[in-house]
């Protein structure tokens, strides 16, 4: 009798399950306030890998993207290749651990509600120990122009549809720069006091031609910082999913991303033979489509990109 019940109290659990609301969710069909960039087919993002190395160590960042028939992102799935620092205090020596990382995220739209669910699993050849895995759904809401008012612990504050604020659960917020169109950078403070934690207001330059397609690569690269606050986001390149590079945060930066301000090992700005911040230069290469390809920024990190067919 106590095997039947445990068997029938299972089967339940599970039917209860499979009626979830994501189960049921048709993303063809699902109503939002938000209206993705439309574009033409050909020039929407089928993928981004980033590829990078530091130290002699090769890293990589690989998101594929899905859409839904209304040109919305519904899925992203991703393979990373980290290293991460462990410091031996015994020994007074640093070990690198290599870690392979895949992620998947799913975009639910419901009104004026967004929900967001990832899944990550971090994977150490040589540390299996270290091994684990992480998910969770991160929730907002769009304001009647179809941006996100709010999402996880953020609060964004627009002019029209041009994100000017973000305000951050711990007393933080973020002021954002912008230049005929694209975004420069953004100026953090502490509230209430308004106190200066970080200035990038002029941190990033841009290319005279435009960006023709449905993702702005000034986000993905991290130019605008804000989703670095989301725990499922602690880094651009290394982000479950993208909100800004989709739009979800209003106007997206206009032009190409090209340049940045070097810094050197230690964080301190590189500066030229008259005392300036000295910017450096990246390079685009294009398909035979005219669209953006490749472009290598100017620490030497890569990007390709690829389209859906």
């Amino acid at each position: 009798m106590r095997t039947f019940s445990l068997f029938f109290i299972l089967a339940l659990f599970l039917g209860v399950c499979s009626c979830s609301d994501s189960d049921s969710y048709n993303a063809d069909t699902a109503k939002s306030s938000y209206q993705p960039n439309i574009v033409e087919k050909s020039r929407m993002v089928a993928s981004v890998k980033t590829t990078n190395t530091l130290d002699g160590r090769n890293y990589s960042w690989e998101h594929k993207f899905a859409y839904d028939v209304q040109g919305r992102i519904k899925e992203i799935n991703s393979q990373m290749l980290h290293h991460q620092r462990v410091y031996d205090k015994i020994n007074d020596i640093d070990h690198w651990y290599e870690c392979h990382i895949t992620s998947k995220a799913n975009y639910y739209f419901k009104g004026k509600k967004l929900e967001v669910d990832y899944a990550v699993e971090k994977v150490y050849p040589e540390a299996p120990e270290r091994n684990h895995t992480d998910s969770g759904s991160n929730y907002g809401h769009f304001n009647e122009a179809g941006v996100l008012e709010e999402f996880a612990s953020i609060d964004f504050v627009y002019s029209a549809t041009s994100l000017q604020r973000a305000y951050v659960d711990g007393g933080t917020f973020y002021e954002f720069v912008r230049s005929r169109g694209d975004v420069t950078g953004f100026v953090k403070y502490f509230e209430p006091a308004d106190s200066l934690i970080k200035d990038r207001s002029n941190e990033y330059t841009y290319a005279v031609r435009k960006n023709i397609t449905n993702f702005d690569f000034s986000a993905y690269f991290g130019y605008w910082e804000i989703e670095q606050n989301i725990i499922a986001n602690r880094s651009p390149y290394y982000a479950s999913y993208q909100l800004g590079a989709f739009g979800f945060l209003g106007a997206v930066s206009v032009n190409l991303p090209l340049g940045q301000k070097m810094y050197d090992g230690n964080g301190k700005p590189q500066l030229d033979s008259n005392g300036v911040h000295s910017y450096g230069y990246g390079e685009w290469k294009y398909d035979s489509a005219g669209r953006p390809a490749e472009f290598t920024d100017a620490t030497g990190r890569k990007t390709v990109v690829t389209y859906v067919e």
